[in-house]
């Protein structure tokens, strides 16, 4: 491995970026006195865009009550609602919005937050830098924390969290405890929403053996189109995709489980390197052999899915980030490749081993310029996904279900070693998702016995129904998602890291999680929270980071900010009132 020089001083780095911060601020007093002085001046103007609350109740909830507390604060907001694909159009592909509130899935590993923050992502899609945040002092630890030892690493790593919960352009409101209703007939151990969650269900031997699929209900629009596995608006249902699609590894429980990998050898000797060889009788669900060219070929694509067709490239949306963990592939042999890493470590490259391995076969005919940036590889629905996991894709009906029926071709189907968790798998003949158009109509489904169990995020208002019904319960788990506030880096006031973090004070946190979770959610509480690593369910040793950063102090009580507090936060950073109006 390279030599890697020292990491500036905890110390060192702070004074660095008070001398940063000082200047900043400088140069924005400046600007801001100026336009104090202009007559002329106009009222600060935001517009929040989320879904509507038919679509997620909790994040129309949230923009609705950031609204009223924006005004309070003079500022003249308003409250948009667009429907998810369109929020998701907005935000991650054209940057068309001044602020968002939206369920964020989850990071799973720190350097995660790379790919959210770096500068490198400003002009790609997806959740690569949606903020077009730009921080050089960001962006040197990002890069510093991928190469440092373990030891240098967690230094690092405590300096970034206190950065970034003073300057990053989000800031995280709270982490939901997943909710669902479960048949009394089944064991259900956790709410699905990842592959893992439906084979746990899927491997109790108490639920079967029976005739038939695991009946799953879900509500929303649209739930059975856009089954493409690499477009930011993809396919609704949570764990739907990953349960076709497998990936050399999986994540289950903070570890990294081989799956499609039989074995993966990590090396240090001339960089970071990964041989992975695969298991043998790989077949992908058209009955073609996948091999490890199809593994060198998914990471090429989601680099560039023009194959180098245009100057640059047009990278994916998705998996984008772990990608460019790898520096070039070697493909050994039909079973056997070598993914070579640059600038990382094992703990943060082992990241990779996670994105859905595509079919060469399939998706290297998709790589045609349909616009400018776009591929039709980002355009088609893949109406009939072939992928390779423990299921294949068998009919959808419009706006009704997606049936998914077992690939009994599959490796680890019956095999005797395997993981763990597939011990028992599978006590059921295929999954069906059933569509209803509301929570409402799921619930009664599943009171009904038309369904098992529900997989869409279920509004804690509609557990009272299941609570009364004798055939259903409820469950509950743990999720790295997060609901957020974004802010576009691109917008006047918003490029102001100091109005940023007297925005991002104008959340009552844990008045959000009481009235609208009705307590079935964490608030963020900590740096770490704030920025997105939940050390609920990370299951590490906290970070030495700032337990009561000022973010959390909210200017006012039970949810109703205190005006003329929040005029003082606003006129400290050098902005002025006039007729009760934030001026720009």
């Amino acid at each position: 491995m390279k030599d890697v020089a020292p990491p500036t001083t905890r110390r060192g780095l702070l004074a660095g970026i008070g001398v940063g911060a000082t200047s900043a601020l400088a140069g924005c007093s400046e600007r801001l006195w100026s336009q104090a002085e202009t007559p002329g001046s106009e009222q600060v103007s935001l517009t929040i865009k989320t879904v509507p609350a038919d679509d997620n109740r909790l994040a129309a909830s949230i923009a609705s009550h950031l609204r009223e507390n924006y005004r309070a604060a003079g500022i003249d907001a308003t409250h948009e609602p667009v429907t998810k694909a369109e929020l998701y159009r907005d935000i991650l592909l054209e940057g068309d919005y001044d602020v968002f509130v939206a369920r964020h899935p989850g990071l799973d590993e720190y350097d995660a937050l790379r790919g959210l923050l770096h500068s490198r992502f400003r002009s790609e899609h997806g959740w690569q830098n949606p903020f077009q945040f730009s921080d050089v002092t960001a962006d040197d630890y990002l890069d510093q924390q991928r190469v440092a030892t373990e030891s240098d690493r967690r230094d690092l790593l405590t300096d970034l969290i206190d950065h970034l919960a003073e300057t990053a352009p989000y800031t995280v409101v709270a982490y939901p405890h997943p909710l669902s209703g479960a048949s009394a007939e089944i064991t259900v151990p956790s709410p699905p929403r990842q592959p893992q969650e439906y084979i746990e269900i899927l491997s109790q031997s108490d639920n079967g053996p029976r005739d038939g699929p695991l009946e799953v209900g879900v509500f929303g629009e649209e739930l059975t189109e856009r089954l493409n596995p690499l477009t930011v608006d993809r396919n609704r249902i949570d764990g739907l995709l990953d349960l076709l699609y497998d990936p050399l590894a999986r994540r289950i429980d903070g570890e990294y489980v081989p799956w499609l990998a039989e074995e993966v050898e990590w090396t240090e000797e001339d960089g970071i390197q990964a041989r992975v060889t695969l298991r043998e009788g790989l077949e992908w669900h058209d009955g073609e052999s996948l091999d490890a060219e199809d593994v060198a070929f998914t990471l090429r694509f989601i680099g560039d899915t023009s194959m180098g067709d245009v100057d640059g490239g047009v990278p994916a949306p998705r998996y984008r980030s772990q990608q460019t963990l790898v520096s070039t592939t070697n493909v050994v042999d039909s079973q056997t490749v070598v993914l070579s890493m640059s600038d990382t470590t094992p703990a943060a490259a082992r990241r990779v081993l996670t994105i859905p391995v595509l079919p060469e076969h399939i998706w290297d005919d998709r790589s045609e310029l349909l616009a400018d940036r776009q591929t039709r590889a980002l355009a088609d629905d893949n109406d009939d996904p072939i992928g390779s996991g423990l299921f294949s894709f068998a009919d959808a009906t419009t706006d009704l279900e997606i049936e998914l029926e077992p690939f009994e071709e599959h490796v680890l189907r019956g095999a005797t070693t395997g993981p763990d968790i597939l011990d028992g798998f599978s006590q059921f003949e295929g999954i069906t998702f059933r569509v209803s158009p509301n929570p409402g109509a799921m619930v009664e489904a599943l009171i009904d016995g038309e369904i098992d169990v529900t997989a869409s995020e279920l509004p804690p208002q509609h557990t009272e129904p299941i609570r009364d019904a004798e055939n259903v319960s409820t469950i509950t788990g743990t999720t790295d998602a997060f609901y957020m506030i974004g802010y576009n880096n691109a917008h006047d006031e918003l490029s102001n890291p100091y109005f940023r973090r007297v925005c991002s004070r104008l959340i009552d946190r844990e008045h959000v999680v009481s009235e609208f979770f009705e307590t079935f959610a964490q608030p963020a509480a900590s740096s770490e929270e704030l920025v997105g690593v939940n050390s609920e369910t990370w299951g590490h040793d906290n970070l030495e980071t700032d337990d009561e950063p000022e973010i959390l102090r909210f200017p006012g009580t039970d949810g109703e900010v205190n005006t003329s507090r929040v005029r003082s936060l606003f006129q400290d950073i050098g902005y002025r009132y006039e007729n009760e109006e934030l001026l720009e």
